[in-house]
C-alpha cells in the first residue's frame, strides 16, 4: 500500500467517519494518515503542525491551545456572550475555518442543534468528544476548496498571518456559500493604541509589533490584514458588508468594570501571544538567535504589564451576505 500523500490527508474527519472508513482499503490506511498528521515538528521548545509543515508560524502545543481557549473567552466577553454578529437565523450547514481547539464550533453546534457544523484546521488538536452535530477535518483553506455542498454560514477568527491571498480566500468563501449565506471574519488588528499617550512609553512593544508585521509580510501571510477585509469582501461580491470595531484593553486600567475584566484576561493572553508568536517569526523569517529572542520577549512583556502603560487593541468584526 502506498504511503498517504498530503492531499490524501485533506478532509480527513477525525476520528474517521463511517463513510471514510468504508472507502479505505484497510484500517492501516487511516492509521498511516493519522500518524503522518501527528508527526509534529519541534523547534524553540515548542510544537508545530505536521500537515503542510511550515505553512503556519504559531505552535499547536498545550500552551498554545490554552491561549486559544482564553482568547475565545475574551471574544465572548467582547460580544456580551454571543458567538457571532452576522444576522443569521437557523443555519443548517456551517463552516468554521482555522478552528483551533474547536471551542467555537462546539459551542455553536450546541446553540444550533439542528445545524451541521464543520471545523477545519491544519492541526488535529480538537477533542474526541464533541456534540453529535459537530465534526472536525484536517484541511488547508489556502488550497482550492473541495466542499461539494454550499454552506449557510462561514466563520473565521484570527486568520491574520494565515492568508496569502485575499482574492483566493474570499473568492472561495463566496463560491461555497448558498445565496443569502453569510461570511463573518473576526480578528485583532495588529496596532497597539492608547488614548492617553502612554503608548509612547511602550517602545519595546511597538517595535515588537512592527517586527511581527514586517516578518509575516516577508513570509507571505500578512498579520495586519483585518483592516482591509471589508473591501476585500466587497470586491469578492459580498453585499451589505458590515464592520464593527471593539476596544480590547490590555491590563486592568479601564474604569469600566466590563473592560477591566476583559483587560485582565487580555493581559494574560497577550503575554502568551508574545511567547507563542515570536520565536518562529523572529528565527525563521528575521534571522534572530534564540538568546536575542528571549531577552527581547522579556522586554516586551514588561511593557505589556506596566500599570503606567494603557494599551488596547482594535478587534474587527466584519460580515457580509452572498446575494440571493
Amino acid at each position: 500500500m502506498a504511503e498517504p500523500t498530503q492531499e490524501d490527508t485533506r478532509h480527513l474527519t477525525l476520528p474517521p467517519s463511517p463513510i471514510q472508513a468504508s472507502v479505505a482499503h484497510s484500517s492501516s490506511y487511516y492509521t498511516s494518515i493519522n500518524s503522518s498528521i501527528r508527526n509534529y515538528k519541534y523547534e524553540n521548545g515548542r510544537r508545530y503542525h505536521a500537515f503542510r509543515e511550515g505553512a503556519y508560524l504559531v505552535p499547536n502545543d498545550d500552551d498554545e491551545q490554552d491561549r486559544m481557549d482564553l482568547g475565545h473567552h475574551i471574544y465572548r466577553l467582547l460580544l456580551g456572550g454571543k458567538l457571532y454578529l452576522a444576522p443569521i437565523k437557523e443555519p443548517q450547514r456551517v463552516l468554521d475555518l482555522g478552528t483551533g481547539t474547536g471551542i467555537w464550533a462546539m459551542e455553536f453546534a450546541d446553540e444550533f442543534p439542528s445545524a451541521q457544523v464543520l471545523g477545519t484546521d491544519l492541526s488535529p488538536i480538537q477533542p474526541t468528544w464533541t456534540p453529535p452535530n459537530c465534526v472536525f477535518e484536517v484541511d488547508d483553506f489556502e488550497s482550492p476548496w473541495l466542499y461539494k455542498q454550499p454552506f449557510d454560514y462561514i466563520h473565521a477568527r484570527e486568520l491574520g498571518g494565515c492568508v496569502s491571498s485575499d482574492k483566493h480566500f474570499f473568492g472561495e468563501a463566496f463560491k461555497h456559500l448558498k445565496p443569502g449565506g453569510y461570511l463573518e471574519m473576526q480578528a485583532v488588528y495588529t496596532d497597539f493604541k492608547s488614548d492617553d499617550g502612554t503608548k509612547d512609553k511602550a517602545e519595546n512593544a511597538v517595535v515588537w509589533m512592527k517586527h511581527m508585521v514586517d516578518g509575516t509580510a516577508k513570509f507571505g501571510k500578512p498579520l495586519d490584514c483585518a483592516i482591509g477585509w471589508k473591501k476585500a469582501m466587497e470586491d469578492a461580491g459580498f453585499e451589505d458588508v458590515q464592520q464593527q470595531v471593539y476596544k480590547c484593553p490590555i491590563g486592568q486600567w479601564p474604569k469600566d468594570p466590563k473592560l477591566k475584566e476583559i483587560g485582565k484576561y487580555q493581559a494574560a493572553q497577550e503575554s502568551q501571544v508574545i511567547t507563542s508568536y515570536t520565536p518562529a517569526v523572529f528565527s525563521r523569517v528575521l534571522g534572530w538567535q534564540d538568546d536575542e529572542i528571549q531577552v527581547f520577549m522579556a522586554k516586551v512583556k514588561k511593557d505589556i504589564t506596566s500599570p503606567a502603560i494603557h494599551l488596547y487593541l482594535p478587534v474587527y468584526f466584519i460580515w457580509g451576505r452572498k446575494p440571493e
